[in-house]
């Protein structure tokens, strides 16, 4: 299950991260910068990182990312043949 996660840091989150935990791994996506909020000319909230997290127990990883890689090929093939299809239509 995917859930949001703000960070103080101010250098970007891996996609994957592999190292911060030894019995999760930390799946994001969405990463996008949150600016900083200034009033009256008081840094309010200092710019920062916010994702979605999805944790993996380590155990299941393997399976999961032999699942990533080949959907990643699927979508590579689905590409493929779109582009085909396309130059067929236009001969």
């Amino acid at each position: 299950m995917w859930y949001e996660v703000e960070n103080g840091n101010l250098a970007r989150p891996s996609d994957i991260d592999t190292t911060s935990s030894r019995a999760y791994v930390y799946v994001r996506r969405n990463i996008t910068v949150v600016e900083e909020v200034v009033e009256e000319g008081e840094v309010i909230t200092p710019a920062h990182y916010k994702w979605e997290e999805m944790k993996i127990p380590r155990e299941m990883w393997e399976v999961c990312e032999k699942v990533m890689d080949h959907d990643s090929a699927l979508d590579d093939v689905y590409e493929a043949l779109t582009e085909l299809a396309e130059m067929i239509v236009e001969e």
